[in-house]
């Protein structure tokens, strides 16, 4: 099964590397553009966030190496990496409009927060999905919640100061998540 894992593994991780790609290449445009267009601090924050959230998903992928891999499950594997891609290229434009890295987050704030909330559900979801997690139960679920509700509450709370404190408590979810529970691949899972 390794083999078929590292076989599988290629697929998801080039999907999720492009994303990441246009992420960081976004955000190197919000720099270079920085005279001409205005830079969001928010936007940034979201950018950091999304990048580590990449890097933990890929991490947590080893938790699923030992699933009975079957196609429907590796389509299903997929959608994560392809929702961090769509909510990466609503967050940053690549496209060179005016409109593009400079555009205010509120314009991009719902779609990119339900677009977040439903990768979050799949996250959680994965590993019960491939049969890795027994039960719908476990250590990472409360943290996985909490995220699916920091979307939803950025999805429905507008305003500078709340969407500055959802960014930093995703920051420092994200953060703490990656040092607590995934500090070695499978920690506490698989």
């Amino acid at each position: 099964m390794t083999d078929l894992f590292s076989f599988i593994l290629v697929m998801v991780s080039l999907v999720l590397a492009i994303g990441v790609t246009h992420l960081v290449q976004g955000v190197a445009d919000i720099v270079r553009r920085r005279g001409t267009v205005r830079v969001e601090p928010l936007q940034l924050a979201w950018a950091a966030a999304l990048f580590l959230v990449a890097a933990l998903y890929w991490w947590s992928l080893w938790d699923l190496r030992a699933a009975e891999w079957r196609f429907p499950l590796f389509f299903g594997m997929l959608l994560a990496p392809t929702l961090l891609h769509i909510a990466a290229s609503l967050l940053v434009s690549t496209d060179g409009d005016e409109a593009g890295p400079g555009a205010a987050f509120e314009q991009i704030r719902v779609p990119f927060m339900v677009v977040m909330a439903l990768f979050s559900v799949v996250v959680m979801l994965d590993g019960w999905a491939v049969g890795s997690e027994t039960t719908w139960w476990t250590v990472y679920r409360p943290i996985q919640l909490w995220t699916v509700g920091l979307y939803g509450a950025g999805a429905v709370l507008g305003g500078a100061r709340a969407q500055r404190a959802i960014a930093g408590l995703a920051l420092a979810t994200y953060v703490a998540a990656g040092f607590v529970f995934r500090l070695l691949p499978g920690a506490f899972g698989s």
